[in-house]
């Protein structure tokens, strides 16, 4: 039996990341038992919402501090014990981290002690956006990618191709479908994810290009983060009247009782699952056009690119909705749109793609 271990940094537990690990977990709990592999998790740091972590039978969490300069501190003394610590336990054959300075470590650990597992980095961001010092990004024997786009950034930076395996983000297929407004009613637009009027996220993009269309419209945003910086500016804008802050939601997509479009104005991502989970519940989406991962998942079938940085741009797109000029009306075409994402054997295709590295 082969043992393949996930090192995980501290995560809010918030993420599309969590839900990606947590999907893996769930498809590998119905393979048992399994005579093939014996898969774990390991939280170095913890989380702040547990329920990701419920379905993962055979895992390891170590709570460090929530604060973010003393969690800095707690991995600069303890990391590499606590890595050679569970190495020592578990004598794993492959070791997976979505966090570079800890694949980082489990190579000097490998190196140090003479261990015989192999190294593979599960980067979820985009390289050119969030930047892996180059000691750190090849120090992995092998690299799992979530996006076309981070394939080509890898390449671009020496990683050989034999080296990349492109494995998307799984979804779950639905037959949930949230409907659309009535066509009197109020165009309802939404936004899921943190809420960050600048960085990554960027939401003064999606709230100056709502200022800028005329007609009725409402946007519901769901998400933690800074919603009184948030509620500032869209007053400042006037338009506040007509946007919603819910928070959290357990169960998004089934409290979400009408939506036209989902918005993402991100400056980055590696592949927006949200993108994906608003499309498979058939919502079609607008997108900015960052780094790495909109342009695998929008296509005519689902909604629309726009320019990052261009809210004029999105405005026009926005309008449309609107204006009822866009033929949305099929949600079984929308959901169809994304098959290649859909995935009832995604631990299977996980597997098969670290076989190679367990020779």
């Amino acid at each position: 039996m082969k043992k393949i271990m996930i090192f995980v940094p501290f995560m809010t537990g918030y993420g599309g990341t969590e839900t990606v690990i947590e999907n893996l977990f769930d498809e590998y709990n119905k393979t048992l038992p399994n005579d093939r592999y014996q898969l774990s998790l390991s939280s170095i740091g913890g989380t702040i919402d547990t329920g990701w972590l419920s379905k993962i039978k055979n895992k390891t969490v170590l709570q460090l501090s929530r604060n973010k300069k003393i969690r800095k501190i707690e991995y600069l003394i303890s990391l590499f014990f606590i890595l050679n610590h569970q190495i020592r336990k578990e004598r794993p054959d492959v070791v997976i981290s979505n966090s570079y300075i800890m694949w980082f470590c489990l190579t000097v650990l490998k190196r140090i002690f003479g261990y015989h597992y192999q190294v593979m980095a599960w980067y979820h961001f985009s390289l050119d956006s969030h930047q892996v010092p180059e000691m750190f990004l090849k120090a992995a024997d092998g690299y799992l990618v979530i996006s076309t786009g981070i394939a080509h950034q890898l390449e671009q930076r020496g990683i050989p191709q034999s080296k990349i395996n492109v494995i998307y983000n799984p979804i779950v297929k639905t037959d949930h479908v949230v409907p659309r407004s009535a066509p009197d009613e109020p165009t309802h637009f939404l936004y899921v994810g943190r809420i960050m009027m600048n960085g990554q996220k960027n939401l003064h993009e999606l709230f100056d290009g709502l200022s800028q269309t005329h007609g009725k419209w409402q946007l519901d945003v769901y998400g933690m983060g800074d919603v009184a910086e948030a509620q500032e500016y869209v007053q400042k804008l006037g338009i506040s009247d007509r946007i919603h802050f819910h928070g959290f939601a357990d169960d998004l997509w089934h409290e979400v009782k009408k939506c036209d479009a989902l918005v993402l104005t991100s400056t980055f991502e590696g592949l927006p699952m949200v993108l994906n989970e608003a499309i498979a519940n058939g919502i079609p989406v607008i997108s900015s056009n960052c780094d790495t991962g909109p342009d695998d998942i929008v296509n005519s079938d689902n909604g629309y690119l726009y320019q990052s940085g261009d809210s004029q741009q999105l405005a026009h797109v926005l309008q449309k909705f609107i204006d009822r000029q866009v033929d949305f009306n099929d949600p079984q075409k929308i959901k169809n749109s994304i098959n290649q994402f859909y995935s009832a054997n995604y631990f299977e295709v996980f597997m098969n793609a670290i076989d190679q590295y367990m020779e």
